[in-house]
């Protein structure tokens, strides 16, 4: 680039100027200068070319060459300039720079020495070298040695800096990596394994004296000891909601009948592990045991004298009418400890597809936890069974390729609306009467749990979170299967549904969107249940190389974007909404003419832009500010009078100042916003003698002199902390909230009157005439205020 010259200057000009200004101090003539110039240019490709590039630790890059340094950028007025680099200057080794100009002038000899050049110009001198070389009288074998001294030496530099270097980028490219999964786990909800227990008041137990020990354990590493207690039967709360400690979807009532009316100690009394007595928390709540507790609750008399009779015989205890015999851990537990334990506690005995769901997620979740997040694979059937082989806990017994590669689906499939663990229930009776298709689309995503681990964890789409949608995308696809014989009937509905009748407003409800883009993406996934090999088809399709190249042939992104297009994308810039397009053109007829997809696509257009708005308008105010009040755009006394007057709410623009730009007034709460600064202001005056009244009153008036305070104030920066201040009033604005900055405005954070703290009570009435503000009383009629 040629650039310009002169003190704003960049370019080659600027890299001219600035040699001929140093050419002229070292006594060169114009025609001497113009050489040397040309020697210069003549010298840059040598040195791109030849040289070895660094990467100092501001992330300034060069590229050296025999002392002489060319500096490159790949930004442009801060924007980046993707694959391309600007030369932005030319520099030599500033010891050999000072040297030179020590000589004023160059002797007529220098300044004719044709092997003056710009790269020799910091070469030692040749001269000097070969009277060394005369004086030290090497051998021909001495110099050979050295020769290859220095060869061996200068391989040796190479090879370090070519391993820094490769270290930098190796860093660089490990803190990219986490700083995008960091994105990713940021959108990961909770898996059923993590959700809150609420806990209530200890029940009140006895522990009988000489009772044997007892424990349960999920595998070789985690074992929990517990103890026998006696509790009142009434304290005891079994459930069969998938709430609280049980993750039972329903209730066997057959069992519980049993256990109440036919009551056999052999089948629980003794037994040990999870099928002995019931185990619970300390406030009463069934861990293990949900059917036994509720049977045990509806004992006929028969069964509760064999049930007495028992405890009698085993433990040698006397239990009251009321009271059950049961077990509690000997610690505390944590909720993940408390979940894996009743979950694991089914393990076994399932009633429904969504116990075995919870049962084999508890049982892997450990070994979950440590899953590469890359699995490689080359088909569907090697990749179920690395899942398998990476899962399994004992490497005695075979893998168990169907429960390994439900747990991790599960285990990618956070609690929704739609949660994954009953969702199968539902479906299940839902497909009675089909049950094949039921197992089809099961199978589909039970083989290809991997695929969808391999993508949420993928680096190169680090706005596609597909964790988040998943158990809506699976719904949507037993859906999709059950109400349509075939794509093309699902396509069509779709279309209709969709196009053209997306708005903001829609948007604005983020479960909405979330909700049809799911749907979308439901009966994209559901297409390849159609297919011959369900499982197969969907694994190529959710490969990375694969998304790549249908990114690229579809024309929705490329490695890089194109220059001459603005709306174009990179790979790592796709979202869901690009995601859900690619799936829904991936595996089609080549130049397939479909009017209804192509009316399906232009929706997902839509809303995806509809949604980039409304992450805007999320960006630019913060949902918790409440309701904007945007007819008191700039009328700063009135927006004070309208907060003031709902006590909530925020408005956007309240102020506008020169060289700030917009600025908002919130409400908010004691914490920050307008109501903030109202009740310290009132705290300062209470504590200074005021009464309530006062105190309410100076606080008010402080609230009014807000807009003069702006309007006449002058913006002071203190340390990166902005303010605008007028006399002694201190009004601070704030361009972040929650960490986020606020595009183009400022939010009034606080109110400060210097040495405000330490005047008399006496004073504080009278402070704001004093500095010249006037301060209207509340209770006179506003009339800037509008209806």
């Amino acid at each position: 680039m040629w650039g310009k010259d002169g003190k704003d200057g960049y370019g080659l000009a600027h890299i001219l100027e600035k040699r001929e200004k140093q050419y002229k101090r070292l006594g060169l003539n114009a025609e001497q200068i113009k050489e040397r110039t040309d020697e210069l240019l003549k010298s840059i490709p040598e040195v791109i070319e030849n040289g070895t590039l660094f990467k100092d630790d501001l992330g300034r890059v060069s590229v050296e060459l025999n002392d002489v340094k060319v500096g490159l950028t790949n930004q442009w007025f801060g924007n980046d300039l993707k694959n391309h680099l600007i030369v932005t200057s030319y520099e030599r080794d500033g010891k050999v720079l000072r040297e030179l100009e020590t000589r004023s002038p160059l002797s007529n000899d220098y300044k004719d020495n044709s092997n003056y050049s710009a790269l020799n110009l910091n070469e030692n001198n040749s001269t000097k070298e070969g009277l060394k070389s005369q004086e030290s009288n090497l051998s021909i074998l001495e110099k050979s040695q050295l020769e290859k001294q220095k060869k061996l030496e200068s391989e040796r530099l190479a090879k370090a800096e070519k391993e820094h270097a490769q270290k930098i980028k190796d860093k660089e490219e490990a803190e990219l990596r986490d700083k995008i999964r960091a994105q990713k786990n940021a959108t990961l909800g909770k898996s059923e394994l993590d959700r809150e227990i609420a806990k209530s008041e200890n029940i009140p137990y006895k522990e009988p004296e000489n009772a044997p020990k007892t424990s349960v354990s999920l595998n070789d590493d985690e074992i929990h000891p517990l103890k026998f207690v006696i509790v009142n039967k009434s304290d005891l709360k079994p459930n069969f909601k998938n709430i609280g400690t049980q993750t039972r979807t329903a209730v066997d009532s057959k069992k519980v009948e049993e256990i109440a009316k036919r009551f056999d100690p052999k089948l629980i009394i003794g037994s040990g592990g999870f099928e002995d007595l019931p185990i619970i928390l300390h406030d009463g709540q069934v861990i293990a045991g949900n059917h036994r507790i509720q049977g045990m609750l509806n004992f006929t008399p028969k069964s509760r004298y064999i049930y007495e009779k028992a405890i009698k015989e085993y433990y040698h205890i006397d239990l009251k009418p009321d009271e059950l015999l049961v077990r509690i851990p000997n610690k505390r537990l944590n909720n993940t400890e408390i979940n894996n334990l009743a979950a694991s506690s089914n393990q076994g005995r399932f009633n429904s597809e969504s116990d075995h769901a919870i049962a084999v997620l508890s049982h892997y979740e450990a070994k979950l936890k440590e899953l590469e997040k890359t699995l490689d694979a080359d088909s569907i059937y090697s990749l179920k069974n690395i899942v398998a082989k990476n899962l399994n806990f004992d490497k005695a017994t075979h893998p168990n390729v169907g429960d390994s590669n439900l747990a991790l689906l599960m285990f990618n499939m956070p609690r929704t609306k739609t949660q994954g663990i009953e969702l199968l229930n539902r479906w299940q009776k839902e497909f009675s009467n089909d049950i094949k298709s039921y197992e089809k689309v099961k199978k589909m995503f039970v083989d290809n749990a991997g695929s969808f681990h391999n993508l949420i964890h993928d680096m190169n789409f680090p706005n596609v979170s597909l964790n988040a949608y998943l158990s809506d995308i699976m719904d949507r696809s037993f859906a999709n299967l059950k109400n349509y014989q075939t794509t093309s009937e699902s396509l069509k509905d779709l279309s209709e549904k969709f196009y053209k009748t997306s708005s903001l407003e829609m948007f604005e409800k983020s479960e909405q969107s979330t909700s049809d883009i799911s749907e979308i993406l439901g009966g994209a996934i559901a297409r390849f249940a159609r297919f011959d090999d369900p499982s197969k088809a969907l694994f190529e399709a959710l490969r990375s190389d694969n998304i790549k190249k249908g990114l690229k042939e579809f024309k929705i992104a490329d490695v890089t974007k194109d220059m001459f297009n603005p709306d174009s994308k990179e790979f790592k810039d796709i979202d869901i909404y690009d995601f859900t397009h690619y799936l829904l053109m991936v595996n089609r007829e080549p130049n397939e003419n479909n009017p209804t997809l192509k009316r399906l696509i232009e929706a997902i257009k839509d809303m995806q832009k509809e949604s980039e708005k409304g992450i805007k308008q999320k960006l630019e105010a913060p949902s918790e500010w409440g309701h904007n009040y945007s007819e008191f755009k700039n009328d700063g006394l009135g927006a004070i009078n309208k907060l003031l007057e709902t006590k909530k709410g925020f408005v956007a623009g309240a102020f506008h100042k020169e060289g700030l730009g917009d600025i908002d007034l919130v409400w908010g709460n004691k914490d920050y916003g307008l109501e903030h600064i109202l009740k310290r202001r009132e705290k300062q005056a209470k504590n200074k003698g005021l009464n309530e009244q006062q105190a309410k009153e100076y606080a008010l008036n402080i609230a009014k002199t807000i807009p003069e305070v702006i309007e006449k104030g002058v913006k002071v920066d203190n340390n990166g902390r902005m303010a605008v201040e007028y006399k002694n009033i201190r009004v601070g604005l704030n361009d972040k909230w929650d960490n986020q900055k606020l595009e183009n405005k400022w939010l009034i954070s606080s109110y400060e009157i210097y040495n405000s703290e330490s005047e008399p009570p006496s004073l504080l009435m009278a402070q704001l005439q004093g500095v010249g503000l006037g301060t209207p009383k509340l209770t006179e009629p506003n009339p800037t205020t509008k209806n």
